[in-house]
């Protein structure tokens, strides 16, 4: 086995020990403080469960639309159900077998229409957009661990990245030397950055599928009988986005995410409160972007 295949699985394989420990560490919370939070999961409702779900799936829709008019700069309805399908097809490889995989299945799907490196690149464009609209949001409110100083510091330093990102993603060249470096076909994805037009529709889009996002979030707690300011429930939940996405050997983020919301909520909620609604949302969000690629596959099938 060559060494960089090695490291690879290596990498893989530890994202998993890793990613799966810090779960476990939050769901030991929720488990040794079950008494208080049982009688707050007996309060969730199937009506609250369908809704939150809804809600899931709209964001999907939504960003599924923004990929769409990234495509073709604007929305073209014989092309739409298509670039909808594909999305919902990637979106499972974030997990299996990690997050770059994501990508390289987008490319893949790809290949015919676009080429595989063009789409790789425009799928880089959009996750940059899109971890962008999350560090916007994630400065909204700093975490309530921090002091008063250091959460003015953590504010400023997320609106900095999402203003970094955004004009990253937005870049029609790298420099020279990392250009020279790089294959053919992916230099010439790079080389055709969507017009300005383009990249605030697709932003825009973005931005209302994390409000879907969010409000699927808030409401899970509110179901819980949790109340907490919706916007810092949204801050909490977009830093725990952009740490699983930083723990990039992690896939989909899993337990990090949970972990990060869980030292966002705990000063706010109580531990076992923070520790039974960041396994709750990890439940919902997951099940949801099952069923979005599961639908995805099914109604492919029947296209063809």
């Amino acid at each position: 086995m060559r060494w960089p295949k090695f490291a690879r699985s290596l990498a893989r394989s530890l994202g998993w020990v890793l990613g799966l420990l810090a779960l476990a560490l939050v769901a030991a919370q929720a488990w040794s403080r079950q008494e208080q939070w049982l009688p707050f999961w007996r309060q969730l409702q199937a009506r609250d469960v369908a809704a939150v779900v809804g809600l899931c799936l709209i964001m999907q829709l939504l960003l599924g639309l923004a990929w769409h008019v990234f495509v073709h700069g604007r929305v073209v309805r014989d092309r739409l159900l298509g670039d909808q399908l594909r999305w919902g097809q990637s979106l499972l490889a974030k997990y299996l077998p990690g997050k770059i995989w994501q990508g390289v299945a987008r490319g893949a799907l790809y290949a015919r229409d676009r080429g595989s490196g063009a789409a790789f690149v425009l799928f880089v464009r959009e996750q940059l957009l899109s971890l962008g609209i999350s560090a916007l949001i994630a400065a909204a409110a700093a975490p309530a661990a921090l002091s008063p100083r250091l959460g003015v510091g953590f504010q400023c330093a997320f609106l900095a990245a999402a203003a970094a990102l955004t004009w990253i993603a937005m870049l029609k060249r790298l420099p020279e030397p990392v250009m020279a470096r790089l294959p053919g076909i992916v230099r010439d994805g790079i080389a055709e950055c969507p017009d300005a037009a383009t990249m605030r529709r697709v932003w825009v889009l973005q931005l209302a599928g994390y409000v879907a996002m969010c409000a699927a979030f808030a409401l899970l707690a509110a179901s819980f009988g949790l109340r907490l300011d919706a916007l810092r429930l949204s801050a909490a939940l977009c830093f725990a986005g952009l740490a699983g996405v930083a723990a990039l050997f992690v896939p989909a983020g899993l337990g990090v995410r949970e972990a990060g919301l869980f030292w966002c909520l705990s000063p706010l909620l109580g531990a076992a409160n923070a520790a039974m609604l960041a396994l709750a949302w990890r439940v919902a969000i997951t099940f949801a972007e099952a069923l979005f690629a599961l639908l995805s596959f099914v109604v492919g099938m029947r296209r063809r």
